[in-house]
């Protein structure tokens, strides 16, 4: 955590006052770890106890701030915060770390302290205006709550999900599996930062399974009592809350999900959300459908590098949605956010997203003139919408909707002129809404023209028309006859510098500190030692000060300022009251510009990409074919001194469904699997994807097993853990889905590993008939082709030499002939002794325990008995060569037939299987 402000405010320890404080703070009820209890001061605030004790730790990075009221068992660790550091702690605990934060007041004159506020990473709405302040809220936020029921002796899992920033309701309703493999890919697809289950108990299996669930995606966990779930009072909340047209909420289709509705009743007690009256008549309830999207899993999440990572801040290329998100605007980034977690399965949707990608890709003229002139001039209509709706916005917050619909006709005019074969579908989609919205909104650009004072505009002031009221105009002259005076300070000021008005020296107006003069930084020596002027901060465009008539002319103008808003503010009250009329059409506006935003997005980093993306062919779900020439890996290929190397990959249905790649380590197997998956997700989205050519069946899933690691907090191995990703995949995947599985066994004995990997294996294959690819250092697998017609075996290439591995990182047909891990560790430099003998002893086992010989009813007969045959003609060899010595050395005859019973019975005693076949029916 980083804050902007590193100033310190020192506690006095001997105030009684906060003796007093620290006994009140131990009366407060006890609170879990991940909440955040903060204490406001009016100026500024504190924090104590364990809280204190990070706050010291994270944003300080000291403990020296740790002050400590009370004695004895009282004692109280404290910290103080300035509002800055406030307000970056804030944004860390919610948005980064996901905890809950609660803010204290005290009431007059007492000691008694009361929550006043408190917000949770799926409820920001108090804490909007400070978390997103300054700011725009790229990303929306929700939570989401699950019950567990049953219907016709199945288990039906019951979801509701809400948005209070976007003021959306979600519910739905699916049998799951016992892994709760649904119940996983609703939570990606929805992407909540919280969730709400019910109370774990010990006999409370499913609550465990559903917490584990939801902690291994990274959410926040809360648990509630079986009663927050009841849902006698439901229709009446719904009736509330909803926007209704007509009507009640009792007649409404999702309230037949009663699973789904009891998720929501607890949800909405939660939430609080009855308690804001600004709430009621504002939200929408939707069914979600699953099935609508490509069901993903937490690993496929990982695997794939979808979303980012805190720590992958400095690359934003790392994840597939850092690499996609060229967009300009705040709503922009929020859907493309939504729609990678929500691949498409409906081909028309599909088709009609690549449609529109093409019209940007081709007309380069129009995809540059949006992007760079007009997408990123347009405000967060929503959160605006948002203000003007509870009554919290300004006249700059009209100004910002005024500037932003003022370019609407422009975008209308520049979508029109494209004329290409996607032309009716641009009208339909954008141009035709447009126009529709341009009408809508044009009372509103009449309004604010004729009601604020938009000459102003540019000096950051944001006022009411002066001649709308008398008084107005008068304090409006006055202001302008101070104005008018200014530039006679700039030019004396220059004289005494010996800078140039206007270039060297400039005179500037802001709403913070009115009107201060500024030089740049290189002429920031002539102000040196001059007792004329006083400075008022540096900043990267130089330093800004001011003088003494300045500071005169503008403290009268600052009051006169002050006095006109003051004047104007019932007439901007009426403004901002006429304004919040039109939230309905700001929010369809909003989602325009964002798909806009979205799509624009998707073709510039097709058409900028090192090899520019193709446009895929997309294939109905069944088909069973996945056919890319040239696939490379979208985010590898743009990280700097990389020169990818492009493969192919191709599925067809009963012939080429199931791919093994073998290969040394590093050599690009793990790549290579990854990009199938990346490539397929990316066509889902509608996005052009990073290949020569491309042919993709529509998948329903794409499920992982990749690089398990221990959860020990949960009291997993690393084996236990892949084998729970490993049953999830074979539970929920289907014939249409696709599976990357990568080093699967690797967590056990050899045997035991290996075992398991052709049982899965032969499974995906034969049972699920699902497209895999399984990348794995079992070499023996690759025999799998040799039983299952549809298992194909690739391995990655490389070259070697007695003390080099040279990488090829190309895909070839075929299985890895060998193992490469004695030359990786070369690379690694181990020690030459450590290597030489690490030589011997694979090549001693190699001799000793031929894996095969391991009676298992996985291992194919056929490779049984060639594997015996072998050892057999190489003990009858050996046999042979011992007998011709024989002849040679021994003198009797005696001796001779001696020595040949003694060689006949070494071969009989190895109990070789082609040598008692080839003796079978002879005497021996």
């Amino acid at each position: 955590m980083s804050s902007k402000e590193s100033e310190q405010i020192k506690l006095d320890t001997n105030a009684p006052g906060f003796n007093r404080f620290a006994s009140a703070y131990w009366k407060l009820p006890a609170k879990p770890e991940t909440t955040f209890r903060v204490f406001d001061r009016t100026d500024f605030y504190t924090v104590h106890d364990q809280d204190a004790l990070f706050a010291a730790r994270e944003v300080f990075k000291t403990m020296s701030v740790v002050k400590y009221f009370g004695s004895g068992a009282s004692k109280l660790a404290s910290v103080a915060l300035s509002k800055t550091n406030f307000e970056a702690v804030l944004r860390d605990l919610l948005l980064v770390r996901h905890y809950r934060v609660e803010i204290y007041k005290c009431k007059a004159k007492t000691n008694e302290w009361t929550l006043a506020y408190k917000a949770s990473p799926g409820n920001l709405q108090q804490f909007e205006d400070v978390l997103f302040g300054s700011v725009d809220m790229s990303l929306s936020s929700g939570a989401l709550a699950v019950n567990v029921g049953s219907k016709d002796m199945a288990r039906v899992v019951g979801v509701a999900y809400v948005d209070v920033s976007l003021r959306k309701m979600h519910v739905c309703e699916f049998v799951d599996n016992e892994q709760f493999s649904n119940f996983e890919a609703t939570i990606i697809q929805l992407g909540p930062k919280e969730c709400i289950i019910p109370h774990v108990s010990s006999q409370s299996t499913e609550s465990n399974k559903l917490k584990q669930v939801a902690e291994r995606n990274g959410l926040l966990v809360s648990e509630k009592k079986k009663v927050d779930y009841h849902t006698k009072d439901i229709i009446q909340d719904m009736n509330r809350l909803l926007k209704l047209s007509s009507g009640s909420a009792a007649t409404l289709s999702e309230m037949e999900l009663h699973v789904a509705m009891s998720s929501l009743s607890a949800l909405i007690k939660y939430l609080e959300l009855l308690s804001d009256e600004s709430n009621f008549g504002q939200f929408t309830l939707q069914m979600f459908d699953l099935s609508q999207y490509m069901r993903l899993d937490a690993s496929a999440v990982h695997a794939l590098g979808l979303l980012p990572h805190p720590a992958d801040r400095g690359n934003k290329n790392v994840s597939l949605y850092g690499l996609l998100n060229k967009c300009k605007t705040a709503q922009g980034q929020r859907l493309l956010y939504q729609w990678v977690k929500q691949p498409l399965t409906d081909k028309n949707k599909i088709e009609e997203r690549l449609n529109l990608v093409e019209v940007l890709v081709d007309d380069t003229g129009l995809r540059l003139n949006l992007q760079d002139e007009h997408l990123k001039r347009y405000p967060d209509f929503y959160r605006l919408a948002k203000r003007l709706q509870r009554q919290r916005a300004n006249l700059q917050d009209c100004v910002k909707v005024y500037q932003g619909l003022s370019r609407l006709p422009v975008v209308v005019a520049a979508l029109e002129n494209y004329s290409g074969k996607y032309s009716c579908l641009v009208h339909e989609v954008f141009v035709g809404e447009l126009k529709e919205l341009c009408e809508d909104f044009q009372k509103y650009l009449d309004l604010v023209e004729t009601t604020v004072d938009l000459t102003q505009v540019e000096n950051h002031e944001f006022l009411i028309k002066p001649e709308f009221d008398e008084s107005l105009q008068d304090t409006r002259d006055k202001m302008d006859d101070i104005a008018s005076k200014m530039p006679s300070v700039l030019n004396k000021a220059a004289r005494e510098l010996k800078l140039e008005p206007n270039k060297s020296i400039k005179l500037e107006c802001n709403s913070q500190l009115g009107y201060f003069l500024r030089v740049t930084k290189k002429d920031e020596k002539s102000l040196r030692g001059n007792k004329s002027f006083t400075s008022i901060d540096t900043n990267a465009r130089g330093v800004r000060f001011t003088c003494s008539s300045l500071r005169q002319l503008n403290d009268e103008f600052l009051r006169l300022r002050e006095s006109y808003n003051e004047l104007q503010s019932h007439l901007a009250a009426e403004v901002i009251k006429v304004a919040a009329g039109y939230c309905d059409p700001l929010q369809s506006l909003n989602d325009i510009i964002a798909h806009l935003d979205v799509l624009v997005s998707f073709a510039h980093v097709a058409a900028n990409a090192p090899i520019p993306y193709v446009r895929p062919t997309i294939l109905e779900k069944g088909s069973g074919i996945i056919d890319i020439k040239g696939s490379r890996h979208a985010c590898l290929e743009v990280q700097d001194n990389i020169s990818f190397i492009s493969n192919d990959a191709t599925f067809n249905k009963k012939e080429r469904m199931f791919h093994l790649i073998t290969g040394p380590n590093m050599g690009g197997k793990s790549t290579y699997i990854r990009q199938v998956g990346v490539v397929v997700l990316m066509a889902q989205l509608g996005s052009y994807v990073p290949c020569w050519e491309a042919t993709i069946t529509i998948v329903d899933s794409i499920l992982a097993r990749v690089g398990a690691s221990d959860s020990q907090l949960r009291g997993i191995s690393t084996f236990m853990a892949e084998m729970l990703e490993t049953a999830s995949i074979l539970k929920s995947a289907t014939m249409d889905s696709l599976i990357i599985i990568d080093e699967l066994g690797r967590g056990t004995s050899t045997y035991d590993g290996f075992g398991l990997a052709w049982a899965v294996s032969e499974y995906i294959s034969t049972k699920l008939q699902a497209f895999g690819m399984f990348a794995t250092h079992f070499h023996e697998l690759t025999e799998l082709a040799q039983v299952v017609p549809c298992v194909v075996n690739s391995h990655v290439t490389a070259m070697t030499t007695d003390s080099t591995l040279t990488l090829l990182y190309k895909v070839k047909p075929g299985a890895c002939d060998r193992s490469f891990g004695i030359h990786v560790a070369e690379l690694a430099h181990f020690p030459s002794h450590v290597i030489q003998f690490a030589k011997q002893k694979a090549e001693d086992l190699e001799g000793t325990h031929g894996f095969w010989d391991v009676a298992d009813d996985a291992v194919p007969a056929a490779k049984r008995q060639k594997t015996e045959k072998e050892e057999g003609l190489e003990i009858i060899r050996d046999f042979l060569d011992k007998v011709k010595v024989c002849v040679q050395s021994c003198n009797a005859e005696t001796d001779f037939g001696k020595e040949m019973l003694k060689l006949k019975d070494e071969v009989l005693d190895s109990q070789n299987s082609f040598i008692r076949f080839l003796l079978k029916g002879h005497s021996v």
